[in-house]
């Protein structure tokens, strides 16, 4: 007992320090980048150089608006037209930072309360006992229909946002009238901001015993099924679009391919937009230092435990939350971990996203995703098993099919926490090229595709028009 108990302290004690060191790194890296790009002419330090068209497009196969110097013989030597090469152009949006209401506070409703949005807050119950948040933005200059009991006959269609790891929904709309979420709002669509479990305040409707024993698999069979048919009873819809980043891609990609679920999925969800999808792990996985080492001891009750991974981080949000430092440290700290930075983002609304995350996730949760146990499946070791590179997820050889979910898939090219190129080529020799649209954006990193400035144009634009189809 004894014995047991000082080991659990001695890890403890040896993984905080690590996070202290890693913190520290951070911030000297960051300073020494600013240092950089002040005392240089370097704007940005990413490769903005143009995509290279080699592991991605074979030769039958066409890419549109490579750039603006595309050539005719460029076309015709590529042939079909659902791949979109996106450049960087003026921005028409970037005069709204200018409206935004730049105080700290942890709370969607204050900011949207000024764009004359309200944030009803739902808790919605898993068939596993958790209960989840889920958020709607219900414009106050919109009338809704008569009311009824029962469902509401709601006109706009459906839209369900998924959160990426260690990230909550509002992430798609804390950019305030630059967000994804905003857009999605003002062009017509029905607006939900889903979560995972536990987020900010684990919660369950009534004392599980094993409350922390859950990973990606109970997020696929329970969460994603609670909210989808919330937001169907309360819109009166037979189906919903999923828009997804990151790990919610990932959610959403289970979902549909593995035809065990007992919960028809593909019959639900109209359409599926996969912002910087996670189906492969990319190169930055063995490259960091402190990645490597949560590899290696992830799988050990002594470094991580077995319930929240890293309870720490979040008793600090608690404590330090709508404070600039505590959105800047987590800034620094993600950054130097997974390698993207804010040079693409409104520098203003860069404290602002940290409120919305990080939130409370399972140790289990990240054994999922970085368990080197051959034993176990996990995103690192088994993405080949949990999606087979050789073989069709999806009927290839049917063109319609009206429960067959439609798919665009946003690859940002600086990303290198998720291999993109990888699955651009399942998709394009293994998929019914009749399903799916991919749009590459060469100087967009992981987290861009909710942030960049011109987000709206380059992301915001493109995925309304796919929807609209």
């Amino acid at each position: 007992m004894i014995v047991s108990l000082c080991r659990k302290v001695f890890s403890l004690v040896v993984l905080h320090a690590a996070l202290t060191v890693i913190t520290v790194l951070a911030l000297v890296k960051h300073f020494l980048a600013i240092y950089w790009i002040n005392s240089t002419t370097h704007e940005d330090s990413r490769d903005t150089r143009p995509a290279s068209f080699a592991k991605v497009i074979d030769s039958n196969l066409k890419a549109i608006n490579r750039d603006e110097q595309t050539t005719a013989s460029d076309q015709q030597r590529t042939g079909g037209d659902y791949i979109h090469f996106d450049h960087a152009t003026n921005n028409p949006f970037d005069n709204l930072i200018l409206a935004e209401d730049l105080n700290l506070v942890p709370n969607l409703q204050y900011y949207y309360n000024q764009y004359n949005i309200d944030i009803e807050e739902f808790k919605v119950l898993t068939n596993d006992g958790f209960l989840i948040d889920l958020w709607h933005l219900k414009s106050r200059d919109y009338k809704y229909g008569a009311g009824s009991p029962g469902p509401r006959p709601y006109e706009r269609e459906p839209v369900l946002m998924l959160h990426g790891l260690l990230q909550s929904s509002g992430s798609f709309a804390s950019s305030g009238r630059k967000s994804l979420a905003f857009h999605l709002n003002d062009c017509g669509y029905d607006v939900w901001l889903g979560n995972n479990r536990c987020g900010f305040k684990p919660s369950a409707k009534t004392k599980l015993k094993d409350f922390w024993n859950w990973d990606m698999t109970d997020m696929v069979k329970h969460d994603l099924p609670a909210l989808i048919d919330f937001i169907l009873h309360q819109t009166n819809r037979k189906k919903l679009h999923l828009v997804a980043h990151s790990q919610g891609t990932t959610q959403g990609f289970m979902a549909l391919i593995n035809h065990n679920h007992e919960y028809p999925f593909s019959s639900k969800i109209a359409k599926f937009v996969a912002l910087a999808p996670a189906v492969y792990p990319g190169p930055l996985l063995d490259e960091k230092l402190f990645v490597r080492l949560m590899v290696k001891y992830i799988d050990s009750p002594w470094v991580f435990g077995n319930k929240s991974f890293l309870k720490t981080m979040m008793v600090a949000r608690d404590l330090l939350i709508g404070q600039s430092s505590f959105s800047f440290i987590c800034y620094v700290f993600f950054n130097y971990l997974f390698d993207w930075n804010d040079s693409l983002w409104d520098k203003s609304l860069r404290d602002r996203h940290f409120l919305f995350s990080p939130v409370h996730i399972s140790v289990k949760l990240m054994q999922w995703w970085l368990s080197p146990d051959p034993n176990k499946v996990s995103f690192k070791n088994c993405s080949h098993v949990l999606f087979p590179d050789d073989k069709s997820w999806f009927n290839k050889d049917i063109d319609f099919d009206e429960n067959r979910t439609n798919i665009l898939m946003i690859f940002p090219r600086q990303d290198r926490l998720v291999d993109g190129e990888r699955l651009i080529n399942h998709f394009v020799y293994h998929e019914n090229h009749n399903s799916f649209k991919i749009w590459y954006i060469d100087e967009y990193s992981h987290l861009d595709v909710l942030w960049a400035h011109d987000v709206i144009e380059r992301v915001g634009k493109p995925m309304v028009d796919f929807l609209r189809e």
